[in-house]
């Protein structure tokens, strides 16, 4: 009876199963439950790839658990709303490889996607919006995000903690209330063709050894500094095309403190910044390469290259 009730559950939900994998769809507006599908996937030890198209406004804490190469997208702009603003994230994704989430405008949640548990999640074309806490965090996990508008939450836009890697790729990050992104122990982070804008603190803040590099990104009126790198974290601003401009913010540049270290390389504008210099050494022997080649002010002081010192004998 049990086998009988879950293989006509894969019934009702399943558009095909093919070679390349199973397809479903649910229907949020005709009570289905993502959740619900997903779990019964997982009991029935259905094979991947996992295609799940959604329509409708869902209304649950999306859950994908111990999974692999599952596929969450709407072609329909669906909503999923979290229905827990101080425990559960609106999706969380644990112990999972390549799941992509595509489309959605997802609201709420105490975080709107954790990625969490050495997981790798990839978001494309996501709005994520009114989280209690991040829009979006990895923890020890990494992945893709392109195209995503992540803005108004309670914490900061992005948080890539524990050791995360994460790629960014086009895209803004807005009106949070603390940070647009989080760099944080030993994570790494790489921004390409990134807005980030009008967040209440800095665009970007990277801690406790964490790297960032930025090719042609735009880091603009933020409420602290554009870019903050603390306690022996690093950042490269590179350009690829355009460069990188770093303008409008009400704290510094670059402000570099705690033994972190700056490169610039190519064509950067890092200036007509409230706080100046622009690019800013802390006293904590914080170090630059490449500062004075900014469109900008610093206080940094580097050493000469080793073929341009005078011989002094």
């Amino acid at each position: 009876m049990k086998h009988t009730l879950i293989a006509l559950v894969l019934t009702l939900y399943a558009v095909s199963a093919t070679a390349q994998g199973s397809r479903f769809h649910v229907y949020c507006d005709k009570g289905e439950k993502i959740n619900k599908l997903l779990n019964t996937i997982v009991r029935t030890n259905l094979p991947s790839p996992i295609t799940i198209t959604v329509s409708g406004a869902c209304k649950e804490s999306v859950s994908i658990q111990n999974s692999d190469r599952v596929t969450l997208r709407t072609l329909t702009g669906a909503v999923i709303s979290g229905v827990s603003k101080d425990v559960d994230a609106a999706v969380t994704v644990n112990n999972s490889s390549f799941v992509a989430i595509e489309g959605f405008l997802i609201r709420g949640g105490a975080n709107g996607v954790l990625c969490e548990g050495n997981s790798v999640c990839n978001l494309t074309g996501l709005t994520v919006e009114g989280a209690t806490n991040d829009g979006v965090r990895y923890e020890r996990s990494g992945g893709v995000l392109a195209g995503n508008l992540i803005e108004n939450n309670g914490f900061r836009g992005i948080s890539a903690v524990n050791g995360s890697k994460i790629l960014l790729v086009g895209g803004r990050i807005q009106d949070n209330a603390q940070a647009g992104i989080g760099v944080i122990s030993g994570s790494e982070i790489t921004l390409n063709n990134v807005t980030i804008q009008n967040n209440a603190l800095e665009g970007l803040v990277a801690l406790l050894g964490s790297s960032v590099r930025i090719f042609d990104s735009t880091i603009i009126s933020n409420g602290s500094s554009g870019i903050g790198l603390y306690s022996q974290s690093n950042g490269s601003l590179e350009q690829t095309v355009t460069g990188n401009v770093v303008t409008g913010n009400a704290g510094n540049g670059v402000f570099l403190r705690d033994l972190s270290f700056a490169r610039f390389e190519g064509t950067n504008t890092v200036s007509g910044n409230s706080t100046q210099p622009d690019v800013e050494c802390a006293p904590q022997f914080p170090a630059t390469r490449g500062a004075g080649t900014v469109a900008g002010t610093t206080n940094c002081v580097e050493p000469e290259a080793a073929g341009a010192r005078k011989d002094s004998r």
